[in-house]
């Protein structure tokens, strides 16, 4: 008898470590960053390059983008850029949130091609700071962009993950956990 529940304890202990080993761990931990840490175009950030990245701020291809990450493979294109705000959006965004600028950015970024809109604009919060993210499709074949818009207090920043037709739907899940990985990780 004492056998038998030897080998049950055995094989019940073999499955817990096998399950353990399949479930997943969050995604943001995944994700190593440089140990330097590099400054955005205007000097006000620090941030530190996700591994299997290149630092290509300094020929975005807009002026916008403070700053301009490529994953090495150019599948995916990460890309920071203040949003400029008067006096009084930025007294509604601290009383009422950033959901109401989230949809203006996306109504802008639609303009009159339209965007087919994946995600709409919803608040949440990583590890303190204020954020509000929505995804949408563009263009034939479809890029898919992710944003967050980031509120520090005093600037607002878009942070958009361009992802190109190339990226698969577990890619797509990768792309977001990185992004909120970077998030976490600027010194803003």
């Amino acid at each position: 008898m004492s056998s038998l529940r030897n080998a049950l304890r055995f094989w019940s202990l073999l499955l817990s470590f096998v399950l353990a080993a399949c479930t997943s761990v969050p995604r943001v931990s995944e994700y190593r960053f440089t140990e330097e840490y590099f400054s955005s175009r205007d000097s006000l950030l620090r941030y530190r390059l996700p591994l299997g990245w290149l630092n290509a701020t300094s020929d975005s291809p807009s002026p916008n983008n403070i700053i301009w990450l490529v994953r090495s493979d150019f599948a995916v294109t990460l890309a920071v850029g203040e949003v400029v705000i008067d006096v009084e959006t930025r007294r509604e965004v601290n009383r009422t949130g950033l959901k109401r600028l989230a949809e203006v950015t996306l109504a802008l970024a639609s303009g009159d091609n339209g965007v087919n809109v994946v995600k709409p604009p919803a608040l949440s919060s990583l590890r303190g700071t204020s954020v509000c993210t929505y995804e949408y499709l563009i263009g034939h074949p479809s890029d898919r962009i992710h944003v967050v818009l980031v509120d520090t207090g005093v600037r607002v920043y878009e942070v958009s993950a361009l992802m190109t037709e190339k990226v698969n739907e577990d890619g797509v899940a990768n792309i977001i956990a990185m992004q909120e990985a970077f998030v976490q990780n600027v010194l803003w």
